[in-house]
């Protein structure tokens, strides 16, 4: 193993002192001449000195990395969401931390302590499923957080913490707009045109309004959602896979599972029964990750921009950096329609 390259190591080498090569090498004003300056950033460069960020973040009181908490590192959503903040914080110079609390509060809550003891300068948080059951608790972890946190995606109803998600209301209606045009072009005569839904125990909020949304275009187009065509999951693919057989035994020819993992999990059970997608059932999913990962690129979706998702996360978290005692405040990115062929065809 190397040893560490010091800044008295680069100093010695030419023939300076230890501050002027910091001065230099954090493009701060010093008294010595250009070609000077070059040779010390020439040396630093050649030795591959890099800074003690650690001693740096004592100076500067910023450690230049933040946090990321997600109930499921596995879930494609969330692994897409990690990348994208990560692509954006580091052109800020920032790295990001994951950590993934598997949906429990316990855990969630040791985790906030870990990483915010790693002094990271911020922490993007999504609430574990019983976090959102238990507001007051997770309350008291976010504003016993020695740093800045920001919701993401599963958003609390509170104003003591700024929050970055999507639409889920609207989402909810353009999954439903397009079964709907389904139904309309004669996609599913053989079916009777019975829409179904594989969704979530709503306690996270996300799928309430997923399903509002959804519900609400039904009625208002005058097609039932009957109840023993709503089916629960939990986001992952095995819940999707199972709700397959309910779905298809109630004749129902057109479904809006919640996430991409769930619709995956039904296509693949409704491919296995020796039925054909969109033939035989319309599929619309919700996240438009999967493409991400050169799967199910023929899934017709609700694109939760997770690029712009990510962008306006890091926007919060700095403006936060800038005005610490600004009040809270929640911004929602506008989720569009991704159509494929798994609702029209070719």
């Amino acid at each position: 193993m190397g040893t560490r390259v010091t800044l008295k190591d680069v100093a010695a080498a030419v023939g300076v002192s230890p501050a002027t090569v910091s001065l230099v090498l954090n493009g701060k004003p010093v008294r010595i001449s250009d070609e000077r300056r070059a040779q010390i950033q020439k040396v630093a460069s050649s030795m591959r000195y890099r800074p003690n960020q650690a001693a740096r973040a004592l100076v500067t009181r910023r450690s230049n990395m933040v946090g990321l908490v997600v109930p499921d590192i596995e879930n494609m959503f969330f692994s897409s969401l990690f990348k994208a903040l990560e692509d954006v914080a580091i052109r800020d110079g920032y790295s990001v931390i994951v950590a993934n609390s598997d949906d429990s509060r316990e855990r969630e809550r040791s985790l906030i302590c870990g990483v915010s003891a790693r002094g990271v300068d911020g922490l993007f948080l999504v609430p574990a499923l019983q976090s959102c059951a238990q507001e007051a608790a997770l309350r008291r972890d976010v504003e016993e957080c020695p740093c800045p946190v920001v919701f993401v995606d599963r958003l609390v109803d509170s104003g003591y913490c700024d929050g970055v998600g999507v639409d889920n209301e609207e989402g909810g209606r353009l999954a439903a707009k397009v079964l709907i045009d389904s139904l309309a072009v004669g996609a599913h005569d053989a079916r009777k045109g019975r829409v179904g839904c594989v969704c979530v125990e709503r306690v996270d909020g996300i799928s309430d309004l997923r399903f509002r949304g959804f519900a609400d275009a039904l009625a208002k187009a005058g097609v039932p959602l009957d109840a023993e065509c709503i089916v629960k999951g939990d986001y992952r693919y095995s819940s999707g896979y199972e709700a397959a057989d309910r779905l298809l035994d109630a004749g129902v020819g057109a479904v809006f599972c919640e996430n991409d993992l769930m619709a995956m999990g039904l296509r693949r059970r409704v491919e296995e029964r020796g039925l054909h997608v969109p033939e035989d059932m319309s599929i619309v999913g919700y996240d438009d990750v999967l493409p991400r990962f050169g799967l199910l690129n023929d899934l017709t979706t609700i694109s939760q921009n997770v690029d712009a998702l990510a962008a306006e996360c890091w926007s919060v978290l700095r403006e936060r950096f800038a005005r610490p005692k600004a009040p809270a405040r929640t911004s929602r990115i506008q989720p569009h329609l991704v159509t494929r062929s798994t609702v029209f065809g070719v």
